[in-house]
């Protein structure tokens, strides 16, 4: 057996480490039935969905969780993408898409207005995300001493939270999405299943240890937004899970309307252009965990990613039913094309569309109007 470097020199040195273990049973399978089904009422189709990737992950896991439980091992079985992790520390691990400190203060809810937010939610037909569910990753936590649960002090998590319910005012429901890295899945409510996930985190490039999760939340029409990465100005920078083709991968832009000097660029490993869309991510204020008064005004692309969901819940509370493909299509057609000129990565320059840079940013009203009108 092959022991990876990394992990020998932890165990070596601190006699013990958090390992995920990957089956090498697949999921596609059990997705690909699900697919195939001719069932109206989504939420039914997803109840299907999951119990078939319960069914998997106890059968592939059967040997390997019989075997821990005879060591007393500490470790969590995941269903979503046929994997477990053994624990040496209650503390979970996951990488979290780093704010960068502002260089200065500008008008607070700049970002909104920028992608015409507030005058999506007048429009003839418009809404502020009404019925729509939004999962966001928690990254360590959320103050939320208005709930019965005790509070994890972090800021990163709080601040993109207060941005989705800003731009969505307080029609918007959000969970918290079941990330490998914090939940095991166990107390699963697939009438509770969010209509799209926020994701301000990532790492590494060319990554598809979440390739699965992304799957699944694919095949149950749950629409995957991911921040690019804080890896700018170079080309070639976009971070995973970000940089999957099956997710929107989002940028950072400037109250000036160019794009974030940390802004990870494309292409892809692979190739594939990235970002996805852009959005307003330097200089963005936001609640803070440090007490319930608090603010805090930070840039990244973890900023972007939820003006980029708020849009999407835009969208989807307009009609329910938009695929991840027209959710994307309807984002990327209706963005504002009239932004600074950048350099040109994997041969594409800036303003061609589509490009390595930011593909334009965003536009809320623009993009609710194309879907009030039957795009």
């Amino acid at each position: 057996m092959e022991v990876d470097q990394s992990l020998a020199k932890a165990l070596k040195t601190q006699g013990s480490a958090n390992v995920v273990v990957i089956f090498k049973q697949d999921t596609s399978d059990v997705i690909k039935r699900d697919q195939q089904r001719t069932i109206r009422q989504p939420w039914t189709k997803d109840h299907i969905l999951k119990a078939g990737l319960e069914q998997l992950a106890s059968t592939s896991q059967k040997n390997v969780v019989s075997l821990l439980n005879s060591k007393d091992a500490k470790f969590t079985s995941f269903w979503i993408n046929k994997s477990g992790r053994l624990l040496s520390s209650p503390r979970a691990n996951s990488y979290i898409d780093e704010p960068i400190p502002a260089s200065s203060q500008i008008n607070a809810e700049w970002g909104i207005e920028k992608i015409e937010a507030d005058a999506a939610w007048t429009l003839p037909g418009g809404n502020n995300g009404q019925g729509i569910v939004v999962g966001v990753q928690r990254d360590g936590g959320i103050r939320m001493t208005t709930l019965p649960v005790p509070p994890m002090e972090m800021g990163h998590g709080t601040h993109t939270m207060e941005q989705l319910l800003v731009e969505e005012r307080p029609s918007l429901n959000v969970v918290n999405s079941s990330l490998v890295q914090l939940t095991d899945g166990s107390n699963a409510d697939c009438d509770q299943a969010p209509n799209l996930v926020s994701n301000s985190w990532g790492g590494g490039q060319g990554a598809t240890f979440y390739n699965a999760v992304i799957n699944a939340w694919r095949a149950a029409n749950i629409v995957p937004i991911f921040a690019q990465g804080n890896a700018g100005p170079s080309c070639a920078t976009a971070n995973s899970p970000g940089d999957s083709s099956s997710v929107i991968g989002v940028g950072a832009t400037t109250a000036a309307d160019g794009i974030a000097s940390f802004s990870s660029l494309g292409p892809a490993v692979g190739g594939g252009v990235k970002p996805d869309v852009s959005a307003p991510g330097q200089n963005v204020r936001s609640a803070w965990s440090t007490s319930d008064e608090s603010y805090s005004t930070i840039s990244g692309t973890s900023m972007a990613a939820p003006h980029v969901a708020g849009a999407a819940a835009l969208l989807l509370s307009r009609d329910p039913s938009l695929s991840y493909d027209q959710v994307k299509n309807l984002l990327q057609n209706n963005a504002d094309r009239d932004l600074q000129t950048a350099d040109t990565c994997g041969g594409i320059p800036s303003d061609t569309f589509p490009n390595n840079v930011w593909i334009w940013k965003i536009n809320a009203r623009k993009a609710l109007a194309a879907a009030i009108s039957g795009f």
